[in-house]
């Protein structure tokens, strides 16, 4: 089969902006990513910290109390004594009279405009008191339906990323072992990352795997990346294996 050398200019330069646009868009997800829950346990920068507080949650905690004391809510309650009122009324049982009287005006002034059905965070709304009463549970991490929802798009539209990556890159120079190696690397990846978030929601512990595989996935999408855009401009033709 030709080398990624000897394809004719046109197609080298369709491949290449190609493979650009895809490492693109894979820095951005690496940003939406840390945007998401760099702030989850409360100190600014991804951590295992953010990751445990996200998929296996604060066990001693309500989700509500969780993000509001020391969490990536509490920035928005900047008002003396407004964390401490709601803190009080989840302490105090979460009576839905004292919600009215005194958490639904802090949460209209400061959280609504966000948290309601139509705001950025329409996944977790707080316009009734109902709405409310779902984040005083125990925090138990993002509930599997949210897994699903996120699981089955994201491993359908990454493992077709991959088989296009894969299929430039099953055609550059390098050995065939270590072609193999880095072609199954983020499939394998992949399926661990996802396998990994969901058994992270029964034991913390398996948020180290899930960095490690994302970590898999960077480096083998960097080299399925770098490696054709290389050969196919800067490279010489090598002998096949």
């Amino acid at each position: 089969m030709p080398k990624l050398q000897l394809l004719p200019v046109p197609l080298k330069v369709v491949i290449s902006l190609t493979l650009v646009i895809l490492a693109i868009g894979y820095l951005v997800a690496l940003a939406n990513l840390y945007l998401t829950y760099n702030l989850t346990d409360g100190t600014p920068g991804l951590s295992p910290s953010d990751l445990r507080r996200a998929f296996y949650g604060n066990r001693d905690n309500t989700k509500l109390a969780a993000k509001i004391n020391g969490g990536s809510m509490q920035q928005f309650l900047p008002k003396s004594g407004d964390k401490e009122r709601i803190l009080s009324w989840i302490q105090d049982g979460a009576a839905e009279p004292d919600y009215q009287a005194a958490v639904r005006p802090i949460l209209q002034a400061n959280c609504v405009r966000c948290h309601n059905p139509n705001g950025l965070q329409r996944f977790a709304p707080l316009t009734t008191y109902e709405q409310v009463m779902a984040v005083t549970q125990i925090d138990r991490g993002e509930p599997v339906s949210l897994w699903a929802r996120v699981a089955h798009t994201h491993l359908q539209s990454i493992g077709l990323i991959f088989l296009v990556l894969g299929g430039v890159f099953s055609f550059t120079g390098i050995r065939d072992r270590v072609k193999i190696v880095i072609l199954v690397l983020p499939f394998a990846a992949l399926l661990v990352d996802f396998g990994t978030r969901f058994l992270a929601k029964y034991s913390p512990g398996f948020v180290y795997l899930m960095l490690a595989s994302g970590a898999a996935i960077g480096f083998s999408l960097g080299a399925m990346t770098l490696v054709p855009l290389y050969e196919m401009w800067l490279g010489r033709p090598r002998k096949a294996d």
